[in-house]
């Protein structure tokens, strides 16, 4: 886990390889679909996550960055990079 302090200057390819370990680390995927992590990536879709998977993904990823995701984050972020972008303004925020 890195720090709030750590966070508040990482830049998208550190925020997306901190991404691709958590759902490494919490999430039960295939090779192929870790393989398959990009930022075009739909997450759910692409990631065939389930509602308790999302939940997971979630928890990891406040825990990791110690931002919140409330409901209309979680309605208008599709892809992983649209994660990462919004990941880098709230810890550039904190």
């Amino acid at each position: 886990m890195i720090s709030s302090s750590q966070s508040a200057g990482l830049q998208p390819d550190q925020i997306f390889e901190r991404l691709r370990a958590i759902v490494t680390d919490r999430l039960v995927l295939t090779p192929e679909q870790i393989d398959a992590l990009s930022p075009d990536l739909p997450i759910v879709q692409g990631l065939q996550l389930d509602s308790l998977a999302q939940v997971t993904l979630i928890a990891g990823i406040e825990d990791e960055f110690h931002i919140e995701l409330d409901m209309d984050d979680r309605q208008r972020i599709t892809t992983i990079g649209d994660l990462v972008t919004l990941i880098q303004q709230r810890s550039a925020a904190n």
